[in-house]
């Protein structure tokens, strides 16, 4: 190929991967986020794989009203060496009575070898336990339903999770802003401030007061820088991907409340979404039926058996002429298990307190639930008005500042005046950015307690 095919060659290629490497370069939106959690994180792969095991636990406890069918095929071979015995042998009959006489002879036996084919077919059938198979199907089922469960809480709480560090990424980088901000700020009025002490309008202790502010704010600005880090640190770890993986995320547009709540209808709503409430009501179902189970242990069990076998030291006449050489049995048994050490007992006690156990769970998770719903109905409400309030803040933080520079600058007011009204504008902007996020995480708190964050 020539030089010039070559470098067209490049140039398409470059063409071709540029777009690709810019879709990649994007920044994640919310939506995106969740997904990748949702796909890559740790916790909810692991509560999924349980939801595997708690299927074939019900598969198991299902085998044992299934036929159990076994079949054995068998081969072997019985020698033995020539040997000498000393045994008792008739000789001959007495005339009298006619009884055999015996004596005792040396008997020499060659040695000889036996071959032995077999092949066995063994049904057995549970025909009838008092309930104990049926229970243990439904225990375990209801035991399924709870690790379902789980995993729905397990999937919900990661949601929670995107939607708490990602706004508070969000929240650290406006955050930044807000300190660099102050930081520029601080620094143009430490030059205005020498510019005023070379002229003598003021004394050189402002200089030195307006030195001190700008390392304060700088001190800030460093501190959020590392708060931001560890934001990005914290959000890619819950995404299930490498810690320090770059990571840039879209930002919100004005903070919207879809629909309020009154304390009583989220509390229902919760009670009929919340994933932990409908597992501790399917463990107690579980350990109801697990404690049924265990009491049929108590009484009989009635089972019917089938068996076929064939065997003979000839091989050909195992696998052939099937109507001879074989054997055929069948029947019922009934077994009692009359004492087995206590254990009987001890499972029926320990499905109870299984039963008692998610019981107590159940009110506790109702309690806490109330709580939490309660909470974040409060810390919701709080963040709107504080946002509300703030908005007024703001815009009288703004002309104090102004008012402030103006005074300094004829002389009629003071640099602590001055830096006051600063830090006055800053401490507004960030409760503003504060109030804006935060009423998200409270939002995103309360549809996760409700069950309806999706």
């Amino acid at each position: 190929m020539s030089k010039v095919g070559k470098v067209i060659c490049l140039v398409a290629l470059f063409w071709m991967i540029a777009p690709v490497a810019q879709a990649q370069q994007k920044p994640f939106t919310l939506e995106q986020c969740v997904q990748i959690a949702l796909e890559n994180n740790a916790q909810v792969l692991i509560a999924k794989r349980r939801v595997g095991i708690a299927q074939t636990n019900v598969a198991s406890a299902r085998s044992t009203i299934l036929p159990r069918l076994s079949s054995s095929v068998s081969l072997g071979q019985f020698r033995s060496g020539p040997r000498t015995l000393q045994m008792d042998v008739p000789v001959g009959f007495d005339p009298e009575t006619g009884r055999a006489i015996f004596e005792q002879r040396e008997i020499v036996q060659e040695g000889f070898r036996r071959d032995n084919y077999s092949m066995r077919f063994s049904l057995n059938q549970t025909l009838f336990d008092f309930g104990q198979s049926i229970n243990n199907i439904k225990s375990a089922a209801a035991a399924r339903d709870a690790t379902r469960y789980s995993f729905e809480d397990t999937r919900q709480n990661t949601i929670y999770q995107v939607h708490l560090r990602y706004y508070q990424l969000l929240k650290d980088l406006r955050l930044l802003e807000v300190f660099r901000e102050a930081v520029r700020s601080s620094e143009e009025q430490l030059k205005r401030t020498q510019s005023m002490y070379e002229i003598g309008s003021v004394a050189q202790a402002d200089v030195y007061r307006a030195q001190t502010t700008l390392g304060q704010d700088r001190i800030n600005l460093l501190q959020q820088e590392f708060k931001v880090q560890n934001s990005r640190t914290a959000l890619n770890v819950i995404l299930g991907r490498e810690a320090d993986a770059p990571l840039e995320i879209v930002d919100i547009e004005e903070v919207t409340f879809a629909q309020e709540y009154t304390l009583e209808e989220a509390l229902q709503i919760a009670l009929e979404n919340n994933p932990l409430i409908h597992r501790y009501k399917a463990d107690m179902m579980a350990a109801s039926y697990g404690a049924k189970a265990a009491r049929a242990r108590y009484l009989p069990i009635i089972t019917g058996s089938l068996s076929y076998s064939r065997d003979n030291t000839d091989i050909q006449k195992v696998y052939s002429g099937f109507d001879k050489n074989y054997s055929v049995s069948f029947g019922i048994n009934l077994s009692l298990n009359l004492f087995n050490g206590f254990n009987d007992a001890a499972a029926v006690e320990r499905e109870s307190l299984n039963y008692r156990i998610a019981l107590e769970n159940l009110k506790e998770q109702e309690r806490q639930l109330r709580q939490r719903v309660q909470t974040a109905l409060q810390s919701l409400e709080m963040w709107k008005q504080i946002s509300e309030i703030n908005q007024l803040n703001l815009r009288s933080a703004e002309e104090e500042l102004r008012l402030a520079q103006e005074r300094y600058r004829v002389g009629a007011g003071t640099l602590l005046e001055l830096i006051t009204a600063q830090v006055n504008l800053t401490r507004a902007r960030a409760t503003l950015v504060q109030a804006k996020y935060d009423a998200k995480v409270a939002e995103a708190e309360l549809k996760a307690a409700m069950g309806i964050l999706k």
